[in-house]
């Protein structure tokens, strides 16, 4: 063997090495820890679809943050992408407000 002196002591090729540095057991994936929500402050009624801009407008935020937040929470959206009512509410639930849908 060439480069035996390479592989580890027992290991004949580069498959015993990885064998050996597998883990015994299943290690599960690690989780980002939970951040509390904040104490619900408001209500407030927003219609079935709105925009991410109209959505910041509302929250008084900058649009790149309320996008931030979408993606925090696996959707990914652009300013101007319409967004329906639950993923409304899961955004102002972030700002402490419960949503109220618009008749």
């Amino acid at each position: 063997m060439k480069r035996g002196y390479l592989l580890p002591e027992g290991c004949k090729d580069l498959i015993d090495v990885l064998e050996s540095k597998a883990p015994s057991k299943p290690v599960a994936p690690k989780s980002s820890p939970r951040v509390p929500l904040p104490p619900i402050t408001g209500e407030m009624t927003v219609p079935a679809h709105m925009t991410v801009a109209e959505l910041a407008a509302a929250l008084a935020q900058k649009p790149f943050r309320i996008i931030a937040d979408l993606m925090e929470i696996g959707v990914f959206a652009q300013v101007k992408q319409q967004l329906d009512f639950e993923t409304i509410s899961r955004v102002l639930r972030k700002y402490g407000f419960t949503a109220k849908r618009a008749v």
